[in-house]
């Protein structure tokens, strides 16, 4: 089990792994004040840890990835029955708002360039650096999930997709041609 340091921010002590203290330089010299590195998967988790303190009972799933040039973190969250947030919803403006606060940076069109945002501190003083350069906070389930499942189902129901109306048990049928999981259909027919 790989160990873990603890850092408070905004009153909020989180955990990611000790790998994040950074003590030394790129030359492997003792820094005078040491920091902490945030990359895309500490980001992600940083991000989850604050949504199960902060509201412990909505689902939410965090994600991230490596392209040229940089990474993103999705977080997808969504209300305890599974119906989406409004973008004007207090909580989900809450976890919006902390996603943001941990981005590394912004892309500028005008310039086409990536500008670097600058550094944030713990409470106690730590410098932390950044390193998520995209940071997108979903406010519903992510496709495939139990909560995307029981509005999927629920929509096939009531005639929101092409083909009309459909009963449960068709609807059953065309979620599992979407390679939607046993699990996730189970789950979301409890909520229907």
């Amino acid at each position: 089990m790989k160990k873990k340091i603890e850092f408070v921010l905004n009153g909020m002590t989180f955990q990611v792994p000790s790998e994040c203290l950074r003590t030394t330089d790129y030359w492997n010299k003792p820094l005078e004040n040491p920091y902490i590195n945030l990359g895309r998967k500490e980001t992600a988790s940083v991000i989850k840890q604050f949504v199960k303190s902060k509201y412990p009972t909505l689902p939410v799933w965090a994600s991230s990835q490596t392209f040229a040039n940089g990474n993103s973190v999705d977080i997808n969250v969504c209300k305890e029955n599974g119906d989406e947030f409004d973008y004007n919803d207090p909580i989900y403006s809450d976890i919006s708002s902390f996603c943001s606060m941990l981005k590394g940076g912004r892309y500028d069109g005008m310039t086409e360039c990536y500008e670097y945002a600058e550094s944030g501190k713990s409470d106690n003083g730590t410098r932390i650096e950044f390193n998520a350069k995209y940071i997108s906070c979903n406010p519903k389930a992510p496709f495939g999930s139990w909560a995307d499942t029981k509005r999927m189902l629920v929509d096939m129901m009531a005639g929101k997709y092409v083909w009309g109306a459909i009963s449960l048990e068709e609807a059953i049928k065309k979620a599992k041609s979407y390679k939607i999981s046993d699990s996730s259909i189970e789950k979301a027919l409890t909520l229907i």
